[in-house]
């Protein structure tokens, strides 16, 4: 029997979000995929749930929600979430993010309106790569007959496609490609205080080589390695790397179970 990598570490699936974590820093992949360290939640997090339901919701209406009442979905969702969540966050930044999910949602609104009904919302995706023995499942945000489109709230205008971003929605496409036979058009909607942007994935090619590279760099370093302590051992976390400021709590594992990095 050939050996399965992801079985000797109990990974049963792959996801463009692990895959991300990865790609950024290979400890931290391995800190998401095998031990299942998870961050905080914040009240940034909780705007970007709430734009995102709402915006399926009103799409489902076909459009016919009103941007007052769109906007009042969107706070109310946002308030639910943040009394739901067992975290203790500032008021200020309640408040803050409270703001701007009003001002995203009213900027959106007209523009999602002349939007069509997606052909489904959160769309459950699963893909299954040459070499790889386990999928890549995710779930798209907006999936249309001829496109897929990820969903993204941010607190300040974004000029071009982020990385990672690319990187996810071309995942999705991937998938559908596989599904279909049809490769769809992968877009990526910036919803800000300022207004929206959607910008489309140009350079397709260049994004699926990265998900089958990851992927197979991922299974590459599992092969590697017969035990966790072995990867431990192995892979040199990055600190100095952007993505270690946001991870507080991938990074206080790393400094106690990895090789020590920079920083």
């Amino acid at each position: 029997m050939v050996d399965n990598p992801f079985a000797r570490f109990d990974i049963d699936h792959l996801s463009p979000t692990s895959m991300l974590q990865f790609r950024n820093d290979p400890a931290l992949g391995m800190i998401y995929l095998i031990y299942g360290i998870r961050e905080a939640g914040s009240p940034a997090m909780h705007r970007g749930q709430a734009l995102d339901q709402v915006i399926g919701e009103v799409l489902a209406e076909s459009g016919t929600t009103s941007c007052e009442g769109a906007v009042n979905l969107a706070t109310e969702k946002y308030d639910a979430l943040i009394a739901e969540t067992e975290e203790s966050y500032s008021k200020a930044a309640i408040r803050k993010e409270r703001e701007i999910v009003v001002k995203c949602m009213t900027h959106c609104h007209s523009v999602i309106s002349d939007w069509k009904s997606p052909l489904s919302y959160q769309h459950p995706i699963r893909l299954m790569l040459t070499d790889i023995e386990v999928p890549v499942i995710g779930f798209i945000d907006l999936h249309y007959p001829s496109e897929v489109r990820e969903l993204k709230s941010s607190a300040r205008p974004r000029w071009e496609i982020v990385e990672d971003h690319a990187f996810q929605v071309v995942a999705y496409a991937m998938a559908i490609r596989q599904e279909t036979g049809e490769w769809p058009k992968a877009v990526v909607d910036y919803i800000t205080p300022q207004g929206m942007k959607s910008y489309r994935v140009v350079e397709r090619n260049r994004w699926v080589q990265e998900v089958v590279n990851t992927a197979g760099q991922i299974r590459e370093l599992l092969a590697s390695c017969e035990s966790r302590e072995a990867l431990c051992s192995k892979v040199r976390p990055d600190f100095s790397r952007w993505i270690w400021r946001y991870r507080p709590n991938a990074k206080q594992f790393a400094l106690k179970h990895f090789t020590d990095g920079n920083g």
